[in-house]
């Protein structure tokens, strides 16, 4: 998949309309789950050899092993950054987004039986991913079992249409279970835990973000077409501006939130 956020939509099932889980599965570890096995490829721009660590991450094995480390790291950075993110939003869309990602919700304290949920979660959330592109990359069993999907169509591979073609329609989806979701949940009765931004705070964290993602896009895609710019057809460039955009994206978002961290600390030594 040319973008790793569409793997999300795998695991929309066990997730309901009101953003929990279904059973004991947990929604961020399940969704995050379904990144984990990509995480080094947005990190080969500064970690020497992390693509080529993506074979163990899309390997079963790395399921049940570092893609559960990873994705666990996923959801501890997320829960640190939904509330920055969201406080990005207009006024009026904050409230029932914050409700749904049920920013300033204390966390569960950690036990065995969480521990348990967190481990699964993670596993099936990775499973789909790695089963996803079993059918849409080279050299997977998903590719060999189907021979079709190897068959060659207006110069790209069958399973380069499956691969292009499934993100744009996974983005839909996820787009459509957002906006249902967001029109049931109901406007909190109280504080959100959302950091209050003026409309000139929001533009410039969101340029900051949109910058940070804009340079590691460009400096990933330089990088690549130095080695295999002839060689290359322009739209195999496309995976690579993605992990670039989606590493600079993390960054800026980090980067946002470290800013509203160190402004609250601020205000509560001045009140002091």
């Amino acid at each position: 998949m040319p973008f790793t956020l569409s793997h999300a939509a795998a695991v929309l099932p066990a997730v309901r309309g009101d953003g929990s889980g279904r059973g004991r599965l947990v929604p961020a570890v399940l969704v995050a789950g379904s990144f984990a096995p990509d995480l080094t490829y947005y990190a080969d721009g500064v970690v020497p050899g992390a693509m080529e660590f993506g074979r163990v991450t899309h390997s079963v094995p790395g399921v049940f092993t570092v893609d559960v480390l990873f994705c666990w790291a996923l959801v501890g950075l997320w829960l640190l950054l939904r509330a920055p993110l969201v406080a990005l939003l207009p006024g009026a869309r904050q409230a029932r987004s914050a409700a749904l990602l049920r920013c300033g919700t204390a966390p569960a304290r950690p036990s065995l039986p969480l521990a348990a949920r967190w481990y699964a979660s993670a596993v099936l959330g990775a499973l789909t991913h790695i089963g996803w592109d079993a059918f849409t990359h080279h050299g997977r069993w998903g590719t060999r079992l189907v021979p079709f999907l190897g068959e060659t169509v207006a110069g790209a591979p069958v399973y380069w249409y499956v691969q292009y073609v499934g993100s744009a329609l996974a983005a839909v989806v996820i787009g459509v279970f957002v906006l249902r979701a967001l029109r049931r949940v109901p406007l909190p009765g109280g504080p959100t835990g959302v950091p209050a931004l003026s409309a000139r705070e929001r533009a410039a964290a969101t340029a900051l973000i949109a910058g940070c993602a804009t340079v590691a896009a460009l400096f990933r895609a330089t990088a690549w077409w130095s080695r295999r710019g002839e060689a290359a057809r322009p739209w195999e460039l496309i995976p690579t501006l993605c992990f670039g955009a989606g590493a600079g994206l993390l960054a800026g978002a980090v980067l946002h939130a470290a800013v509203l961290h160190r402004r609250r600390e601020g205000a509560g030594a001045g009140t002091r």
